[in-house]
């Protein structure tokens, strides 16, 4: 069983999940404590590689791919999608045993991958295919409360950008670079950027504003759930009329336990990934107001993990 952090370590969390670029000074004041103390616990937890803040680029379109197999070959074959740099997050579902990838459609022919490469996989029983049409919410925006509303404030209010699913626009070398290197690491100094994109201070910091006013990248911060106390995730299949969709997954997205919500072309209207303490929590929002307009409901545990935000997970040993 993971351990869960200590309420300090927890909060610091909290304030990068607000602004990943923040500086220990601008965090310290905001949770009122010791600089000191909140550079050391929060470099340690970089460091130690519990957690990490990166700057991933906007996904453009996108595909949710559903992929029945074996239940023999759900591990191996989560491990062997993981590498595969297209592929945005691979999650293990235990009901119906299955995996959920999301994938970059520029980075393959979508056909190809869905009609030839995964099938040749062993033991891939069925392929099922599901372009994205609208993110109301994504990892980057995903707040579970644990900074009080006072500390929050005193952070400011971070513009939230919104994850576009139409092409991404075509960088220059400069911005390329820069935004190369915060996927590498997304508190990357300003003097760092400048150097890689070959261009002055006072112009690698205005151009890192430019972008991310433009939604071309978005920091998150990445890191098993269960460091918080969310011990279970869920991803919910939802179906509902299509004057409901923005209403359900507007409702979905501002739960504090939801971490990713988007609009399907599909079978299933919506499609969403829940953190949550435990059975109790979990079927308490699975009871909410928001289900009232819900034709139907299809939960399913999340056993593990395989990719997330485009990082690759290990399996715990």
């Amino acid at each position: 069983m993971t351990e869960v952090l200590s309420e300090l370590d927890r909060r610091i969390i909290g304030a990068l999940q607000a602004d990943g670029r923040a500086s220990w000074s601008s965090i310290a004041r905001a949770l009122d404590e010791p600089l000191r103390t909140v550079a050391r616990r929060g470099k340690d937890l970089l460091e130690s590689g519990l957690v990490s803040v990166v700057g991933l680029r906007n996904l453009g379109p996108t595909c949710v791919i559903e992929i029945a197999c074996k239940p023999s070959r759900l591990e191996s074959l989560a491990d062997e999608l993981s590498q595969h740099p297209g592929v945005v997050y691979v999650l293990v579902l235990a009901n119906p045993s299955s995996l959920l990838v999301e994938v970059h459609e520029q980075a393959f022919d979508l056909s190809t991958m869905t009609l030839s490469v995964i099938p040749a996989f062993a033991g891939v029983l069925e392929v099922s295919a599901t372009p994205v049409l609208h993110y109301f919410k994504t990892n980057a925006h995903w707040r579970p409360c644990i900074l009080s509303p006072e500390e929050s404030l005193r952070l400011g209010n971070q513009p939230r950008g919104e994850e576009s699913t139409a092409p991404p626009e075509t960088l220059d070398a400069s911005d390329s670079a820069i935004v190369d290197a915060l996927e590498h690491d997304g508190r990357v100094g300003v003097t760092e950027l400048a150097e890689l994109a070959g261009v002055t201070e006072p112009t690698a910091r205005k151009r890192l504003i430019d972008l991310h006013a433009r939604d071309v990248f978005a920091t998150r911060v990445l890191l098993d759930p269960a460091l918080l106390g969310f011990g279970i995730e869920t991803c919910l299949r939802i179906d509902c009329a299509p004057e409901d969709v923005r209403e359900v997954g507007e409702a979905i997205a501002a739960l504090p336990e939801s971490r990713y919500v988007a609009e399907l072309l599909g079978e299933h209207s919506l499609i969403a990934h829940l953190n949550t303490r435990d059975m109790p929590h979990t079927r308490e929002l699975l009871h909410g107001d928001w289900t009232k307009v819900v034709r139907s409901l299809h939960p399913s545990l999340i056993t593990r993990v395989a990719k997330r935000s485009g990082r690759r997970i290990p399996a715990k040993a």
